[in-house]
């Protein structure tokens, strides 16, 4: 992406912010239980790039952690609730931000997929012809 300009972002309250200084690898369209839950939301969206492309620009002393599974680490702000970042162990090299607390458009659409969409909410059907990754039996 010969035109990226970094994505400024933050929470709700602004209490945090942050800067993607590089494109994302690529972005998804979670459906399991766990984020739906912790979104509220009918499949929360995320956007994977490199660690170290990722910097907390404030409010890093306001960032909470959630283990939603052994090894994943949500990262919210502490004072809104705003989930923002995540990260697993056993991917050091990367993080996740949720492209929806950013404040430009992230471009990339050719690397969007959904995943997990043998977990969605029943009465969600989903519309578009992103590749799809089914719980058990990867894309089809």
């Amino acid at each position: 992406m010969d035109d990226f300009k970094p994505i400024h972002g933050h929470c709700q309250c602004g209490s945090v912010q942050y800067r993607v200084n590089a494109p994302a690898r690529e972005y998804y369209h979670c459906h399991c239980s766990i984020c739906r839950r912790r979104h509220g939301a009918l499949f929360a969206t995320y956007a994977i790039v490199d660690h170290d492309a990722l910097v907390i620009e404030q409010g890093e002393d306001a960032l909470r952690s959630f283990n939603s599974t052994p090894g994943v680490h949500c990262q919210f702000c502490g004072n809104c609730g705003c989930q923002l970042f995540a990260r697993d162990d056993s991917q050091p090299d990367i993080m996740w931000f949720t492209p929806g607390t950013g404040d430009s458009d992230p471009g990339a659409r050719e690397r969007e997929r959904h995943v997990f969409v043998d977990s969605k909410a029943p009465w969600h059907e989903i519309h578009d012809d992103l590749p799809k990754w089914h719980d058990d039996a990867g894309y089809k």
